[in-house]
């Protein structure tokens, strides 16, 4: 329940010093981008916590989601600043993003 109440404050931080970042990166004549792809291992209870995990970090500035595996265990993700450390960056997704995903109980269930 705390995620609840926190992870909106956190996601803005997120959402605006990643604009900051990149912008910063546009304007400068010597940006400090390090991209990378990344293979985030996921452990989440069903599709709609996958997919919501993707939307967000799709929609924080400097992350895009490109695909997921097969099984659904590993989401992979394009970082235009996660080469510098891609471990930390990994850990920041999980323990973030993922955590947060995964507490919240979503309104709707599969359909088999």
């Amino acid at each position: 329940m705390k995620e609840l109440l926190i992870f909106p404050f956190f996601y803005l931080y997120e959402v605006v010093s990643g604009a900051l970042r990149v912008a910063r990166d546009v304007l400068s004549p010597r940006p400090r981008l390090n991209p990378v792809l990344l293979r985030v291992p996921v452990d989440l209870p069903g599709p709609g916590h996958r997919l919501m995990l993707a939307a967000l970090v799709t929609m924080t500035p400097g992350t895009l989601s490109v695909a997921e595996t097969e099984d659904g265990r590993e989401l992979l993700v394009h970082s235009l600043y996660g080469g510098d450390d891609p471990e930390a960056e990994i850990r920041h997704i999980q323990e973030k993003y993922a955590t947060f995903v995964g507490a919240i109980r979503l309104p709707f269930k599969r359909h088999a």
